[in-house]
Parts: C-alpha cells; structure tokens; sequence
C-alpha cells in the first residue's frame, strides 16, 4: 500500500514503521516552514523576557525557530521565564536544545495546557508561533484571567508547484493512505485535487483538530493517532491495514 507522508520533513520513524509493515512511504510535503518577513516581534518579546511568566512551546517548529532566534541574539536560556510544552514530543525536541520545561499537561492539545497551566489569573504568557496560529491556547488562558501574546516565529507557506505536480501525479497512480499532520496540510490537499474522490483512500489524521479540518471538507477519517506523534500515527495506519485486510 502507497502511504504519502504530507509533512514538511522526512520522519524516519514513521517512515520505518510503515515499511516493515510492507508499505511503500512516498513524502510530498504539502507545507513549508520559512523564517518570518520580519524578527521585529519577537525581538521585541525577547528584549522583554521579564514581562512574561512563562513560554508556551506549543509544536516542534516553535521551539526550533525559538531557539534559532535565541542563539542568534545570544540570549542565555537561564534568563528565560518558566517553559510549558505541549506534549512529550515538543518537551523532547525543547530538551534536545537544551531548554528545560515544566511539567507536561494531560493530553497533547493546546486547549489542554491551557486549562490545565497553573496561576494564570493577572498573568501574561509568551507563545512563539506560526503566522497562522490557532487560538486554543490564548481563548483558553483569557477564560481563566489571564493573557497570551502570540508571536510570530515562523511562517507556514503553500506547497511548492513541484510537490503539487508530484501529488497529482501520485493520485492518478492511487494513494492507499494520506498521512496528515496539520490542517494546513489538509487545506492544500484539497486546493490541489479539487476533483478528489476519496472512495478507498484512507485518511490518517495526528489529533483531533486535524480530523476536524479533514471532516470539514468532506474527508472520511479513518485512523485517528492514540498520542500527537509521527510514530503512533504510523501505528495506527499499520492496525488499520490489518483489520482491512483480516
């Protein structure tokens, strides 16, 4: 079965996972990840650290490109206010760049760390983010008395032509399974093959708001990820295969 992996990178173990299964991975990264136009905003965060009462890491590409920015101001990590991560994976990437963060919320969704962030009320929270970012965490936050700024770290830009000639011909070969990892992916799935018919296409979603989106437009979703991880999706997709095929 031909999996396509919609993510802006290769994942490795996603990858592996599904080819010891007997599926062939095919990546077209349906979004790319670019530098902001402009570093005014968060220099701007980061010359104020001491407003903040904390940083809420909220996906793997935030604590890159925050980091990015941090070493490139030569900002010490030590003067950094209290780090909230999302999830297991966005704490390992953090650790990976040697930034320590607190303790984990319940579950892997940014409703989740904000319901969950301890002392909010009076109290104003840094999110390094994409231009594009959702607004869980900061509804969530205000609803409690306190406050988010969201800051622009990173940009979430349309799939290039390449990779969209390379989807369409990959859908006239068939695709068993879509692997999404964003709603942006979803969005530009859909912009692309316009004339989709899902029919046997399986849709594999990482968490819930990627569903949501899939659904939006008219997507079945077959397998939903256990945990936000590349690896549990790909496990996943693997049980899907073979309950299909038992």
């Amino acid at each position: 079965m031909i999996v396509l992996s919609t993510r802006p990178e290769r994942t490795p173990a996603f990858e592996s996972i599904l080819e010891q299964a007997g599926c062939a991975v095919v990546h077209i990264p349906l979004i790319r990840i670019e530098a902001p136009e402009s570093w005014d905003a968060l220099d701007t965060a980061l010359d104020r650290l001491d407003r903040y009462a904390g940083v809420l890491l909220t996906s793997l590409q935030a604590v890159r490109w925050f980091v990015r920015r941090l070493e490139e101001r030569g900002i010490d990590r030590n003067a950094l206010p209290p780090l909230h991560a999302i999830g297991e994976k966005t704490a390992a990437e953090a650790a990976e760049r040697g930034l320590e963060v607190q303790e984990l919320p319940s579950s892997a969704y940014g409703a989740t760390l904000a319901a969950e962030l301890p002392d909010v009320e009076g109290r104003l929270f840094l999110q390094p983010t994409s231009d594009i970012a959702r607004e869980e965490v900061v509804d969530g936050i205000r609803a409690r008395g306190g406050d988010v700024e969201q800051v622009q770290a990173y940009r979430t830009l349309p799939a290039s032509g390449d990779a969209l000639r390379d989807l369409r011909k990959l859908h006239h070969r068939g695709i068993g399974c879509v692997a999404f990892f964003s709603p942006s992916a979803v969005r530009q799935f859909i912009a692309a093959l316009p004339e989709l018919r899902q029919d046997a296409t399986a849709v594999a979603v990482i968490g819930r708001t990627t569903a949501a989106e899939a659904e939006e437009h008219h997507l079945r979703v077959d397998v939903i990820a256990r945990e936000q991880s590349a690896e549990s999706l790909a496990t996943g997709i693997v049980e899907w295969m073979r309950a299909r095929d038992a």
